[in-house]
């Protein structure tokens, strides 16, 4: 195997790796709490840039490894590291699935709390077994 062709499957490595971290960042901390938060008009979604920054480095230096050691057994559960990181994140931005909000009716405020773990525990499911 020459130089050349060496150094062409290691950038094709990077470029892979660096695809499918930017590919978890935006199904883990951009769709899947923008899909809730259409669905449910009142959660609260924690929009901390500081998580988003951790988040995308995260993916990013974790599809870079799972890519440049795709033959090594550790690749593995560097992939399912990322798919659990993921979930946690959309659990901490959709704070754990739990909804509160205030209604104003008749002059009165009424507060509510409603509990969407089990539909956002589905999704995230569903976002492990299908996303590679």
């Amino acid at each position: 195997m020459g130089e050349g062709s060496r150094v062409k499957k290691v950038v094709s490595s990077v470029v892979v790796g660096v695809l499918t971290g930017l590919f978890y960042y935006f199904v883990y901390v951009i769709l899947l709490p923008t899909l809730f938060s259409k669905i449910f008009p009142d959660a609260e979604v924690l929009e901390t840039p500081i998580l988003w920054l951790l988040a995308f480095a995260l993916f990013t230096g974790i599809g870079l490894a799972n890519s440049l050691l795709r033959e090594h057994p550790i690749s593995l559960p560097l992939r399912l590291l990322s798919k659990v990181l993921g979930a946690l994140i959309v659990l901490t931005l959709l704070n754990f699935g739990v909804v509160r909000g205030e209604v104003f009716m008749e002059g009165t405020v009424i507060e509510y709390s409603m509990d969407i773990s089990l539909p956002l525990y589905a999704v995230i499911l569903f976002s492990m077994l299908m996303f590679p």
